[in-house]
């Protein structure tokens, strides 16, 4: 089996910090007035990219008349390109309104990217490797309003419009039957439910974390499939010793027949860092996340993570199927204290190499 080694090149970690703070307000109410921005370029090389470039930036601030004490909203925007002309412009956003009453949580992006496809299950080869090219625009808009102290109900909308779909004639995706092999539009509606007890949104040291997604697809609204997906994802946070945390998260879904292949549950996000991305893909996924988060010095912190997962044909098979296990490091630098703000740097390793990661924020 061949090994994948992939080589990040990060230029100037850590710098340029922009960081925009206005004097304090004598009132109670904030207003975004007290915007800060964290900037920094980045600059990668991977044997799929070649050589790519773009910048990384994250705004926290709070609406006019929202107090202190509530979390701060959030936009963050990346632009990255490369020599091969991949193009990826993302901008996830997550807003508070009325004292936290209102959540608006999303993603507006355009993606001229590849992604890898090695086949369906967690038995794929890793010698099938693929990659496909498409081009798409994104939308992402979840609205939830508070229901009970810290529980919230709310609709969402998924938008993709797959375009200049390009894949291998005759190989492995093109000889795998799956929905989505031509271009095509996802758009799906759903309603989700959240319970949050965290005590900070972007380093949380103690709470709780659930939400539950139900997305149905449908030709009335514009898609060109007919599919539906439910995903559950539960997190908790505890404090260990004076300043170490210990995050866990347990993440199951499953989606139906006809699910598009660029929609389907896979191994290599942000839980399973240390696969390559897509490395094993299914209509369902069962996967599980310990991280140790601890300070080292200053600003400067740590983690040691390791997860264990599954991808099946459905969520009952996936507590029967075979398991695939990643474990890693990470370098981590407050760049907002205000926040809890934090650069991440991670290295996963799985039995068929290891990955780089370079990005704003915690995994989860």
């Amino acid at each position: 089996m061949k090994k994948k080694n992939t080589l990040i090149v990060i230029l100037s970690v850590l710098l340029p910090l922009l960081v925009l703070a206005q004097k304090k307000p004598k009132k109670v109410r904030d207003s975004t007035k007290n915007l800060k921005i964290t900037a920094l370029p980045v600059v990668f090389y991977t044997p799929e990219t070649a050589l790519g470039f773009g910048g990384l930036g994250l705004a926290t601030f709070r609406l006019n008349n929202e107090p202190k004490s509530t979390r701060p909203s959030s936009v963050q925007l990346g632009v990255s390109y490369t020599t091969k002309n991949q193009l990826l412009i993302f901008a996830p956003y997550e807003i508070y309104k009325d004292e936290e009453r209102w959540r608006i949580v999303g993603e507006l992006g355009y993606y001229k990217f590849f992604y890898n496809f090695f086949g369906l299950g967690i038995d794929s080869n890793e010698d099938d490797e693929e990659v496909y090219e498409v081009d798409f625009p994104r939308v992402r808009l979840n609205v939830l309003r508070e229901i009970f102290p810290r529980f919230s109900l709310g609709l969402g909308y998924e938008y993709d419009r797959f375009s200049n779909l390009q894949i291998v004639e005759n190989g492995t995706l093109d000889n795998t039957v799956v929905a989505g092999k031509r271009d095509g539009t996802v758009s799906n509606l759903g309603v989700l439910a959240f319970y949050d007890t965290r005590d900070n949104i972007f380093f949380p040291t103690k709470g709780w974390f659930l939400q539950g997604n139900l997305f149905t697809s449908s030709k009335l609204i514009g898609a060109s499939f007919n599919y539906t997906k439910f995903e559950l994802d539960s997190r908790f946070y505890q404090k260990v010793g004076k300043k170490q945390v210990l995050a866990v998260n347990l993440f199951l879904a499953n989606s139906s027949k006809n699910t598009p292949f660029y929609d389907l549950y896979y191994l290599g996000t942000k839980r399973t860092r240390g696969f390559a991305n897509r490395r094993f893909q299914d209509n369902a996924e069962l996967s599980f996340v310990t991280e140790y988060r601890f300070p080292i010095k200053g600003r400067f912190g740590g983690a040691v993570f390791g997860s264990t997962g599954t991808v099946a044909p459905d969520l009952g098979k996936t507590f029967s199927s075979k398991y695939r296990n990643a474990a890693g490091l990470g370098l981590r630098y407050l760049v907002n204290k205000r926040d809890g703000v934090r650069i991440r740097v991670d290295y996963g390793l799985t039995n068929e190499g290891g990955n780089f990661y370079f990005t704003i924020k915690e995994a989860f």
